[in-house]
């Protein structure tokens, strides 16, 4: 295969521009649809819920909090309906109710271009569908011991996967098995020692690693997780008298610092800019480069510039700042940037990683 990049040059290029690549970038399905707890199907009740995941929806799709506050977006928000193309209830199991407190769900789906044209109108952030993908490692100290949230139908698992798909995120909790409890034990989640769990974490393939501990005393429940991205660690804490709104919150603390690095306002210059990624030893590599590349959020198009031995140069035309679309490729698993030619002549180069 090598030998074909560099020596077949012209019919690498052909078959890359084919529009038949396959997709390999994770993607948040029904970004623009919500579900609200209700007590019944009054049409009372569904008009406030059907409000309430409208608001949910722009605040998934612009990744802010703070969008509900702009002055465009609260006068939209009592026509729910209007932007509204279907609905449906879901009935909710024991476990799930104890969560929710209510025993329906109320599903809508909004129209995915009246969302992106109130925030455009509003001059606001729009996040893709396109999302990074994080692994949440979480100890609970409850009744005097220690446990780690794994995918078991238990309350704080349906908590936190209800505060991701609530903002858009992906995340996988650990197994917890042979595997992962060779590497971690549940006192190095507690302490948050992230040198044993980054390591653990390698099996997941996950774009960012979340490790942390809730606990409780007295009527408060008290969260303290670390966000690890790209090296950088943030930490976050929070507390609340349950412990669904902790989790709840800092679920929202950490959507609100990925957000704030990959929502973008567009604007209508389109820029292009040379990415250059080595290590391309096959057209499988190639297909998943250009197709990372092409899913991010401010991409218009991506184009080859040049092919050599296991190298590819592309031009990406973007929306939006160079430095823009750099931060989103960190934040990503498959490309790690090489120390040269960043910004160099409009440059920046990469080595592509499966």
């Amino acid at each position: 295969m090598r030998y074909l990049l560099k020596h077949c040059s012209f019919f690498v290029l052909f078959i890359l521009s084919m529009n038949i690549i396959p997709a390999q970038a994770e993607r948040v399905v029904d970004l623009y649809s919500a579900t609200w707890p209700v007590e019944n199907q009054s049409t009372e009740t569904r008009q406030k819920a059907m409000q309430n995941a409208f608001a949910e929806v722009l605040i998934r799709v612009s990744g802010s909090t703070d969008v509900v506050n702009n002055t465009l977006v609260r006068e939209a928000l009592p026509n729910a309906q209007s932007y509204m193309r279907q609905y449906s209830y879901k009935r909710l199991n024991a476990m799930e109710q104890m969560v929710y407190e209510k025993p329906l769900l109320l599903v809508a789906t909004f129209d995915s271009r009246a969302v992106q044209k109130i925030l455009k109108d509003a001059s606001q952030p729009i996040w893709s569908d396109n999302r990074p993908t994080g692994s949440y490692w979480i100890a609970v100290e409850d009744g005097g011991s220690r446990r780690v949230v794994t995918d078991a139908n238990d309350q704080i698992a349906i908590a936190l996967n209800r505060a991701a798909a609530r903002r858009g995120l992906p995340l996988m909790l650990p197994l917890m098995d042979l595997e992962d409890k060779s590497v971690v034990t549940v006192g190095d989640i507690w302490g948050r020692f992230t040198g044993p769990i980054k390591r653990a974490s390698e099996r997941y393939n996950s774009d960012y690693v979340v490790v942390g501990q809730l606990s409780q005393n007295g009527n408060q429940w008290y969260g303290r997780w670390s966000l690890d991205l790209g090296g950088s660690v943030d930490n976050i804490s929070s507390s609340a008298s349950s412990k669904q709104q902790v989790v709840a919150d800092l679920v929202d603390q950490i959507a609100n610092k990925l957000a704030s690095r990959l929502a973008l306002v567009l604007s209508g210059e389109v820029l292009a800019v040379e990415i250059y990624i080595d290590n391309i030893h096959d057209l499988g590599a190639y297909a998943g480069a250009r197709n990372y590349l092409a899913n991010l959020g401010m991409t218009e198009s991506v184009s080859v510039l040049q092919v050599k031995q296991d190298a590819v140069l592309f031009e990406v035309k973007v929306q939006t700042s160079p430095q823009n679309l750099i931060d989103a490729i960190n934040i990503g698993n498959n490309l790690r940037r090489i120390p040269s030619d960043q910004g160099i002549n409009g440059r920046y180069s990469f080595s592509w990683r499966d």
